[in-house]
């Protein structure tokens, strides 16, 4: 269930990065009118939200990685507590 909220936010993730370059793109080609304060805006929410996207899905793909869902904490022969008679 946590793979699929990890492969889900990250096609969030890479669809708005390629929101932002394709609105780059038109401003760049000039076939959006934006003022320069509004480019520097957008620019700075984007260099803002690059790392804090990388951050976040390298914190969940570590938590995935190290810890399994399918990972049981006690063992079969009694958990943490059980001590080997022999």
């Amino acid at each position: 269930m946590e793979s699929g909220l990890v492969i889900g936010s990250l096609a969030f993730l890479i669809g708005l990065v390629w929101l932002g370059l394709w609105i780059f793109r038109k401003i760049m080609r000039g076939e959006i009118a934006v003022g320069v304060n509004m480019a520097l805006l957008a620019l700075l929410v984007i260099i803002l939200l690059v790392p804090f996207a990388m951050n976040l899905s390298a914190h969940f793909l570590s938590r995935t990685m190290n810890h399994p869902p399918d990972h049981t904490s006690h063992s079969s022969a009694g958990g943490e507590g059980a001590t080997d008679p022999h």
